[in-house]
């Protein structure tokens, strides 16, 4: 059985390989390469196209399909697995996404063709539910803008909360989506002494210390709101104007997730008539935002670059993550993370499981 691993800028493919080290020892091939790009703006381009028209808006180079004709098993993070790839690729049977989201593969069109494919959810649950509390403190006590003061001489002591800037004991936090992430944000927020409140409409059961409730009663009542639903078109748009409008004046919105799930025109309204106390936003509708985009210009967001995700931790744990599920699947197991389950009895005959 052979395997081959496609590296990027974010996982290089050393990173694949050594993770991919117990299916080597059992005898497989595994072959990793890395997808060149002349930088981190080419791959936010390609990524950006990918999320809007899937993975026919990018056909990778020649080498990647050269690479892939010969391949059982397939892995990749970014770079796209189109129709065109995999029929180019007449032994493959499984592609591995080393990401939760498989926007950049062509699920429809592998499972016609009976092979599966597994991600990787809650790969970076633990980067981002730590750096989603760092972004909820460093708006509500404005950590960044003192600290963007000092560097130019300017000692603050007034900032566009001041007269309510809060202490965490006692504030009630609304968790949308409780899957992994949102699970692991609660958990951390629980040694606050917070009131924890959430919405997901596929938990039936919420941990202890977390109350479920509806969408309308959550963006009501909590002091702050984090965003961590999956972006499908049924969540889109999720946090519409209706509800921003019904959050408190003194309130703080936190999304860390996809910036699709809210309305940002909405929000920048909110925020610049003062109807929010805050906002902190790791993911904009345009990427990256210009020195004039309306949230840019904004004094009381705290915005950072798309990088809640991307501790050194989580990419270099990721592919044992990966391999540890496709070892199930060449095992004659069952991974947990299967996307599209029904390729599954195809793909087990042809790998002979």
């Amino acid at each position: 059985m052979k395997l081959v691993g496609i590296g990027d800028l974010f996982i290089p493919h050393r990173y694949i390989r050594d993770g991919f080290e117990p299916v080597a020892a059992r005898g497989h091939q595994v072959e990793t390469f890395d997808w060149r790009l002349s930088g981190f703006p080419e791959l936010q381009e390609i990524n950006l196209a990918v999320e809007k028209g899937g993975a026919a808006a990018f056909r990778p180079p020649p080498y990647v399909f050269d690479a892939a004709a010969g391949a059982d098993v397939l892995v990749t993070q970014f770079c796209t697995v189109p129709a065109a790839l995999l029929e180019a690729a007449p032994r493959l049977k499984v592609v591995g996404v080393l990401r939760a989201g498989v926007e950049n593969v062509d699920v429809a069109a592998a499972t016609a063709r009976g092979v599966v494919v597994v991600n990787t959810p809650g790969r970076n649950a633990d980067a981002v539910a730590d750096f989603t509390v760092g972004l909820l403190i460093a708006e509500a006590r404005n950590i960044c803008r003192g600290h963007h003061g000092l560097k130019h001489g300017r000692w603050l002591r007034e900032y566009p909360n001041s007269g309510h800037i809060p202490d965490l004991p006692g504030k009630t936090v609304g968790i949308v989506g409780l899957g992994e992430i949102g699970r692991k944000v609660a958990r951390r927020l629980a040694g606050f002494d917070v009131t924890l409140l959430a919405y997901d409409p596929l938990v039936k059961a919420a941990p202890e210390g977390i109350r479920l409730v509806d969408l309308p009663t959550l963006v009501a009542e909590a002091d702050f709101v984090t965003i961590h639903a999956r972006l499908t078109r049924e969540t889109e748009g999720l946090l519409s104007r209706e509800l921003i409008a019904r959050m408190k004046p003194t309130a703080y919105l936190i999304n860390t997730s996809r910036s699709a799930l809210l309305d940002e025109r909405a929000l920048v309204e909110a925020l610049g008539e003062g109807r929010l106390a805050g906002a902190a936003l790791d993911v904009f509708d345009h990427e990256p935002p210009g020195v004039d985009d309306p949230l840019v210009r904004l004094d009381n967001v705290t915005l950072t670059p798309h990088m809640a995700g991307g501790s050194n931790d989580a990419f270099f744990h990721c592919p044992r993550l990966l391999a540890a599920e496709i070892g199930k699947l060449l095992d004659g197991g069952e991974p947990r993370s299967v996307v599209n389950r029904e390729a599954l009895p195809v793909a087990r005959s042809r790998l002979g499981a």
